[in-house]
C-alpha cells in the first residue's frame, strides 16, 4: 500500500518509522532540515516505550515542578522522571528511524494542496505534480494544509513564547507560575535557563515581557509558537491527522511527543482503517482532555483561593499532567 505523509516532525517521522516496514511510504518535508526550531522539548522516559533508547538526545532530567501559587508553593513531583532533549535532534533521529527502515522523506518539498475526493484516492498537489497515494497522513501541525484540504476545523489555541540566559542550569526542578488560561515557567538546561509563557495570545507578549522583568533577566533572543488545544476530527476517508494537526496537547502544559506516539500506534494499529482509529482517539484522549482541564480548574482554584487545603507535595503521572 502506497502512504503519503505530510510533515517530518515527532509524528510525522514516527509514523513513517511503523508503517515502512511493512508499506511504501513517502514523506514530504517542506524544510530542508529535519527538526523542530521552536520547543523547550519535554519529555517524560516514557519516550522509550516508543523508540530505540538514545542518549546523546539529553540535556538534562528532572524530577520536580515546584508550583509557585500567590500564598502558597507546591511540589510536584514527576512519574516518571521528564527528559529535557535537543528536540531538533530528537526529530532528526526519529527520521533517520524512518529512512532505515524504508521510508523516503524529500526534504524541502512542499505540499500546496490536498485533493480528497470521494471514491477516489487521496491526492496531493507539490509543484506541478499531483501524487495519488492509498492512505495520506497530515502531520504537518497547527497550519495543516492536509486538514485545510478535507474540510476539518481549526483547533483551538494558546501562544507559547520563551528565550534563554546563560547561567547554571544543572537543577532537577521546573518553576511553574500558574495564570488563568496558561503558565510562565523557568526550565534549567545545561548552561542556560529558559523562560517562557503559555497564555492565550492576546496577553502572552505582555505577560511574557512582565515575568522576564520580575526575574531581571532579558534574553537576547525570543522564540514564539502556537500551542493547539482541543482535539478536532482526526480522519475524513482515506485521510488521517496526528499530533498538533488535530489538538492533541496536555491541557496543563500544551506539550504533546507522548500524546502523539501514543496516537501514532492507535493508527497503526487500526490500520487501514481511519474511522476506527478517530474512534479510538476520541474515546481515549477526549476523555483525557476533559478530565485534565477539570483538574486544573479544581487544582488552581483550591491552590490559590484555599491555600490551606491544597497538599505541600504531591506525586502525578508526568504524562497526565505535564
Amino acid at each position: 500500500m502506497r502512504i503519503g505523509i505530510v510533515g517530518c516532525g515527532i509524528n510525522g517521522a514516527y509514523l513513517a518509522y511503523r508503517l515502512a516496514k511493512r508499506h511504501k511510504v513517502t514523506v514530504f518535508e517542506k524544510k530542508k532540515v529535519v527538526g523542530k526550531d521552536v520547543c523547550s522539548g519535554i519529555v517524560s522516559k516514557r519516550l522509550w516505550n516508543h523508540i530505540p533508547k538514545n542518549e546523546n538526545l539529553i540535556i538534562n532530567d528532572i524530577n520536580e515542578a515546584k508550583l509557585h501559587f500567590p500564598k502558597k508553593e507546591v511540589v510536584l513531583k514527576f512519574r516518571p522522571d521528564m527528559l529535557i532533549l535537543d528536540r531538533k535532534k530528537l526529530d532528526q533521529y526519529v527520521a533517520s528511524l524512518a529512512e532505515k527502515a524504508g521510508a523516503e522523506i524529500k526534504l524541502g518539498t512542499e505540499v500546496d494542496m490536498v485533493y480528497n475526493v470521494k471514491g477516489m484516492k487521496p491526492q496531493v498537489k507539490v509543484g506541478k505534480k499531483v501524487i495519488e497515494f492509498d492512505r495520506l497522513i497530515g502531520c504537518d501541525g497547527f497550519f495543516s494544509v492536509v486538514r485545510k484540504g478535507v474540510g476539518i476545523e481549526q483547533p483551538k489555541h494558546r501562544l507559547g513564547i520563551y528565550g534563554y540566559v546563560k547561567r547554571k542550569g544543572d537543577s532537577k526542578t521546573v518553576d511553574i507560575y500558574p495564570t488563568e488560561n496558561g503558565f510562565c515557567w523557568k526550565i534549567p538546561r545545561k548552561g542556560t535557563v529558559e523562560f517562557g509563557v503559555m497564555e492565550m495570545p492576546d496577553v502572552a507578549s505582555k505577560m511574557y515581557k512582565d515575568f522576564c522583568k520580575k526575574n531581571r533577566t532579558k534574553p537576547k533572543k525570543t522564540y514564539s509558537y502556537v500551542i493547539p488545544g482541543g482535539l478536532v476530527d482526526a480522519a475524513k476517508g482515506n485521510v488521517a491527522l496526528c499530533g498538533d494537526a488535530i489538538g492533541l496537547t496536555k491541557p496543563w502544559s500544551g506539550g504533546g511527543v507522548i500524546w502523539g506516539l501514543e496516537a501514532g500506534d492507535m493508527l497503526v494499529k487500526s490500520f487501514p482503517n481511519f474511522s476506527k482509529y478517530n474512534s479510538s482517539l476520541k474515546l481515549k484522549f477526549g476523555t483525557k482532555i476533559r478530565t485534565s482541564r477539570f483538574a486544573r480548574w479544581l487544582g488552581v482554584g483550591l491552590a490559590s483561593k484555599m491555600p490551606i487545603l491544597a497538599p505541600k507535595q504531591f506525586s502525578f503521572d508526568s504524562d497526565w499532567i505535564f
